[in-house]
Formats: C-alpha cells, sequence, structure tokens
C-alpha cells in the first residue's frame, strides 16, 4: 500500500507539472473547436470557419481538508503536496481528486449549418474516497514522534483509491435543426475512440485496527486490525510510469458525447450575439475494456491480532507490482480470498450531465450558470469520476481580449472563485485562484492554452 500510494502521487505530479477543467473558459460563446469537449452541439452554426487548437491543458487537485495559499501554489503539484491534497494529512476521513485534461491537436470546419470537428485529448484522474489521513501519512512518511498515537480507527465505509490514464480520438458533427424568427436550436455528437494506457484501484472494506509506534525501532505498527483488502491492475504498471505512457493503447474501448442547444435572437439577427442561449450536453458515455493482470491483482481478509504487528518499514522499498508476493508471504496476517475469475473488467468515464444557462447583458458582457451532475458509476471500484458542482460565472468577450470571472462550488471543496483571460489566441486562468489569496482553497488548479481561428465573413464578431 505504501507504494502503491506514493507511486500514484509520483506519477500524477509528473503528468500535472507537465501542465477541473477549464473553469470560466469553458463558458465562452468564442472558444471555437474547445467548445465540442464541453457540448458538441456548439460547433453548428458556429461563428468561424475554421478553427485549431494547438494545445491546451488543465490541471485540478483538491480534498475536503486542505487549505492552500497563492503563495504556495507553485508547489501544490509536487507529490509530496499532491499526496496531502488527495489523501488529507489529518485524522479522519479524507476524499480527493487529481485530474489533467490535455486538449491535443483539433480541427473545427463549418459548413452552411453543419459543424464537423477532429479532435485528440489525454487524460488522468485519481479519486479518492474516505481514507484515513492519518493511516496514510503514517505509511508514506518518515517516522515521526507523535503524540496521538495510539490512534484507532474504526472505518464505517469503503476507503477507496482510483487511478486512470487514456487517450480519445474524437470525430465530432453538429448541425442547426431549427432556425425559425428569433429561434434557433442546434443537435451535435461525438464518437470517441478510447485507448486505455493504466488502470489501478484499492479498496479497504471494513477496517478496523490500531496505529502505534515503536520507539526503539522507530517505526509505526498496525495491530489488532480486521477487514478486507482487494486491489486490481490493468494496462501499463505503475512503477516508474511517466507521461509519455498515457498514449500507449494497451486497452481500447469507445466512448460518446451529446448536446443540444437553444439560442434565442431577437429580430431573428443571425450576425449578432444570441441574447439567451441554454443547453444541455450528456458527455463522457463509454467505457474501457482491461485485462486484469493476475499476477498484481488479489484480494485479502485482514486478521493482524494478539501480539502480531504489521511494521510499515516492512513496505519500505518494495516494488508496487510485488505488494501482492508481500502479501502471500504472510498468510498469517492476510489471507487470500476467493478469486471471482474474473480476466477482464471495464472501466467506465467519469459521465456526467451538463446544463447551462447564458444571458447577454450588454454589448460584450454576458453571464453564465452552470451545473454539472456526475452520473458515473462511482460505486465500481475502477472507476473515474467527478463531484457534482455549480457555477456562475460573469465574462467580457471582446475583440482581442476576454475575461472570465468563475464562482463555484462543489461537493468536494465547496466555494471557490478564480479568474481567466485571453488575449489573442492565448488563454490562461485559475478556478481558484482568488479563494487561495483568503488561503483557505480546498483546490488548486490551473489552465492554458493556444486556439485561433478564422471567422465567417459575414460575422462581426471578431477573434
Amino acid at each position: 500500500m505504501k507504494l502503491f500510494l506514493s507511486t500514484l502521487c509520483a506519477c500524477l505530479s509528473t503528468t500535472l507539472l507537465l501542465a477541473q477543467d477549464y473553469a470560466g473558459y469553458r463558458t465562452s460563446s468564442q472558444n471555437g473547436v474547445n467548445g465540442v469537449f464541453f457540448n458538441p452541439a456548439s460547433i453548428a452554426g458556429s461563428r468561424y470557419r475554421w478553427d485549431a487548437n494547438v494545445f491546451s491543458i488543465s490541471t485540478f487537485a483538491g480534498n475536503n481538508q486542505a487549505s492552500f495559499q497563492l503563495k504556495n501554489l507553485g508547489n501544490s503539484f509536487n507529490s509530496d503536496s499532491l499526496r496531502n491534497q488527495l489523501f488529507g494529512k489529518e485524522a479522519g476521513a479524507a476524499s480527493g481528486m487529481a485530474s489533467v485534461d490535455i486538449h491535443g491537436p483539433s480541427f473545427m470546419l463549418s459548413k452552411g449549418k453543419w459543424g464537423f470537428a477532429v479532435t485528440t485529448r489525454i487524460r488522468a484522474m485519481a479519486n479518492v474516497s474516505d481514507v484515513d489521513g492519518k493511516l496514510v501519512n503514517k505509511i508514506t512518511e518518515d517516522f515521526q514522534n507523535d503524540p496521538q498515537l495510539p490512534y484507532t480507527i474504526s472505518s464505517g465505509k469503503n476507503m477507496r483509491v482510483t487511478a486512470n490514464g487514456w487517450t480519445e480520438f474524437g470525430l465530432s458533427a453538429a448541425r442547426v435543426l431549427v432556425d425559425e424568427g428569433s429561434h434557433v436550436l442546434k443537435a451535435g455528437a461525438t464518437v470517441k475512440y478510447l485507448a486505455g494506457a493504466a488502470n489501478a484501484y484499492m479498496n479497504i472494506d471494513g477496517f478496523t485496527g490500531t496505529l502505534n509506534s515503536d520507539l526503539l525501532r522507530q517505526d509505526v505498527y498496525l495491530s489488532n486490525s480486521s477487514g478486507k483488502i482487494a486491489a486490481g491492475f490493468g494496462g501499463a504498471r505503475l512503477s516508474g510510469f511517466d507521461i509519455g505512457q498515457l498514449t500507449k493503447m494497451t486497452s481500447k474501448g469507445v466512448g460518446a458525447d451529446l448536446g443540444v442547444v437553444y439560442e434565442f435572437r431577437p429580430g431573428g439577427d443571425k450576425t449578432e450575439s444570441y441574447k439567451l442561449k441554454a443547453g444541455v450536453s450528456l458527455l463522457d458515455i463509454g467505457s474501457i475494456r482491461y485485462r486484469k493482470d493476475a499476477q498484481r491483482s488479489g484480494a485479502y481478509t485482514i486478521a493482524i491480532s494478539g501480539n502480531e504487528r504489521l511494521y510499515f518499514d516492512e513496505l519500505s522499498g518494495l516494488e508496487l507490482d510485488d505488494y501482492k508476493n508481500f502479501f502471500n508471504s504472510r498468510p498469517a496476517l492476510f489471507t487470500p480470498a476467493a478469486d471471482n475469475g474474473q480476466t477482464t473488467y471495464s472501466m467506465a468515464l467519469p459521465a456526467t450531465l451538463n446544463t447551462e444557462i447564458d444571458y447577454h447583458i450588454l454589448n460584450g458582457f454576458y453571464v453564465h450558470l452552470g451545473s454539472f451532475l456526475s452520473i458515473a458509476g462511482e460505486s465500481k471500484l475502477a472507476n473515474s469520476f467527478y463531484k457534482n458542482s455549480v457555477a456562475l460565472t460573469p465574462r467580457y468577450e471582446g475583440k482581442l481580449a476576454r475575461f472570465w470571472l468563475p464562482l463555484s462550488y462543489n461537493e468536494l471543496t465547496k466555494w471557490n472563485a478564480g479568474i481567466s483571460v485571453q488575449v489573442g489566441p492565448v488563454f490562461v486562468g485559475s478556478g481558484s485562484v482568488i479563494t487561495a489569496l483568503t488561503g483557505h482553497s480546498k483546490q488548486a488548479d490551473f489552465h492554458a492554452g493556444v486556439r485561433f481561428g478564422k471567422l465567417l465573413d459575414t460575422r462581426k464578431a471578431a477573434d
């Protein structure tokens, strides 16, 4: 478990340093091909004759215990900080999430009422649910005398950690279905080929136990413990994992995005922006099929009783892929559970139902209200998932510059405020940087990118 947690954080920090999802910027009416990732209907009747994304990246890390300050955000994605952001460092149950979303070279073309797009995307996600922060701290940190020990853990919920990495290749089509007077209705869909790189999960069910310190041995140990532990692995090995392996196609699947957009344009003037827009999109339908690695995967019943102890330094130096061999070598503490016989399993995409209302106040000023409801199967061990959230985003869209002020609330990190800016083809922002100024933000996120396009000659808007 020590190597599982430490390697997971190291892998994610490596990925994130090279870079929830485009807070603020995603609400723009002029984000071109990038709009297809949030609602595929957006490219129908687009203002752009064509549009290209060169490279865009969005990162996120947070939990329900963290507290970040603006001056420390530059170190938020190193492995030590990321571990605290994911698992927390205080006693009691902690939940966290980390993600990176890279939009690779992508291209959109408009033709009459139609819009078409070809997209590429790389994604990595880690979810942590109800993991005891004190347990993780003692497993992953060097020995320190802790006056809170002995510490008793009695978890009424499953402690769960999930990590996934995959690549998407998308083909999108959208069309204006209704264009009568002031009313415009659009619909679109994206079909995605999914190339899975790696999946890993660990679940500790019904765990009770006691953490204590051995001052003579200078180590922390676990005693009087019971419960069940299960782990599964598919795709690339996490030991030595780096961002380049996200593009390896060790597993495959099919996914889809669906969307509908309604626009109200007073007077039926199609050369001007809408007065009101409402949209609904169902994103990340589908799954990736992995072959279960029997050499690394297994389930055990934990029974540490009497004078028996599990010292955490026994796991020191152990490769992640050898943890099963270690448990097998300690049959008095870990009893193998019956195998269900499955040789393959599915990892569902982090499906969400998104709704939005966008109101054009005056000239370039807008206000956007959006909600994001997770419909992923969170109870399934291999799945990644987002947390439910809602966001209110005032913005200004001018000819050369655009500004967003995302104000959001989500189940994991609660209230956040940020800012996003675009000048010419370059955009950059964060959904929590303003909250970080107060020192009470429970998340750290950042996005940036470069995209450009050619406007239709009949439109007055400018990029």
